[in-house]
């Protein structure tokens, strides 16, 4: 029985990242780039306005000066001011480099073609050129996420399409013939089926990928036949990875060519963990009950799923514990919790668990509490998920 760390090791050993492509951008929303994005110019490329209102010669006094012109954004540079006289700006307009300062409109008075300003003309008022950045600087690293902020940077740049990480393509085979959908009412004996929309939910939460779900009995031969054509890059059986009569998701994957590399986790929940490869295809046997999913999801699946997109697989953050210490097992525990930052510091409540086929604190979820050794210095282990950014 391999622990939790030696099951990463294996998967960081087998798993290789999937060819990156490049995808237009109103396509590359939730993928993860795999190219540095650098900036193709001073950000901005020119000294500009912040504000409406007047170009004044530099550090020019208050006082009355005569409007000689008008410039608007997309007008090229135009030459500082003469003494006496002023330029009517608009927020956007380029400026001349140097010789310039910049009064609010707020600050103004105008009459005809002359303005009062009262105040000093300065260049607080001026978005400088490269202020933002440097021509040549990082501006997104390999791995970064492409949200709505990146979308907006890419076009900033012209880059109209990023090289980013593949879509890996999922195949999802739900097992056992008490399940019935979630749609219906379920007879004695029968239960809805939660773990096909609980994994579609992880894996789209988690990043890009093509999701096949399938649901079937526990007959060795049907799952054969339905997954003999799949050719992808990960495929999850849920049930059957257990050593019980109707347990047959080893005896599938031997049959379907992959190479076993592991049958046991010490975790709890999730013991019954398998994990095979068959060239790039990566292949877990998980355990029936939905909160086994919930944690090996987040413990090995993710994992693969961040290393095939080229990203650096999650780390553990340490957290104060809010309560008493959940119950310890021979087997290292993944307690399902909540954390969240209070007065600068992070704090993990532990969330009611009764048994693997306990759902009812998964809503309300953001992390896994790592029980097992002794805290140091009264802080736990924690593998934060979801939107919760430490």
């Amino acid at each position: 029985m391999l622990s939790v760390d030696e099951v990463c090791s294996l998967i960081d050993r087998e798993v290789r990242p999937g060819p990156p492509v490049r995808l237009p951008l109103a396509l590359a929303l939730g993928h993860y780039l795999a190219e540095e994005i650098r900036a193709d110019a001073d950000m901005p490329a020119f000294d500009r306005a912040a504000i409406d209102g007047y170009a004044l010669p530099e550090n020019a006094l208050p006082g009355w000066y005569k409007v000689v012109g008008e410039v608007t954004p997309g007008m090229p540079p135009f030459s500082a001011p003469t003494s006496g006289t002023a330029v009517k700006i608009f927020t956007g307009s380029a400026l001349p480099g140097s010789g310039v300062g910049l009064v609010m409109v707020e600050e103004t008075e105008s009459e005809g073609q002359k303005v009062l300003t009262r105040v000093a003309a300065s260049g607080r008022h001026v978005r400088a050129r490269g202020s933002q950045a440097k021509r040549g600087q990082l501006l997104l690293a390999v791995g970064t996420r492409v949200n709505p902020g990146a979308i907006a940077l890419l076009a900033s740049v012209g880059v109209t399409s990023p090289l980013v990480s593949n879509t890996p393509k999922i195949m999802h085979l739900v097992t056992g013939s008490e399940l019935v959908g979630a749609d219906l009412d379920p007879s004695a004996g029968f239960i809805r089926d939660s773990n096909s929309p609980l994994m579609a939910a992880l894996i789209a939460e988690a990043g890009p990928g093509t999701l096949t779900q399938r649901r079937g009995s526990e007959s060795v031969d049907e799952a054969v036949d339905a997954l003999e054509s799949f050719d992808g890059d990960m495929l999850l059986i849920s049930g059957g990875a257990s050593v019980g009569a109707y347990d047959g998701s080893m005896q599938i994957l031997r049959r379907l060519g992959f190479a076993i590399h592991c049958s046991k986790v010490r975790s709890r929940p999730g013991k019954p963990l398998l994990f095979a490869t068959r060239d790039r295809c990566a292949a877990f046997g998980l355990p029936g009950n939905p909160l086994s999913h919930f944690v090996c999801f987040h413990l090995f699946i993710r994992r693969t799923l961040d290393i095939m997109w080229g990203r650096v697989p999650q780390r553990m953050i340490r957290v104060h514990l809010d309560g008493d210490r959940p119950p310890t097992d021979p087997r290292e525990t993944w307690w399902p919790a909540r954390v969240s930052a209070e007065a600068g510091s992070l704090i993990a409540k532990a969330l009611p668990w009764k048994d693997s086929s306990d759902l009812t604190g998964l809503a309300l979820a953001n992390a896994l509490l790592r029980i097992g050794s002794s805290p140091t210095n009264g802080m736990f282990e924690a593998l934060v998920f979801g939107n919760f950014v430490p």
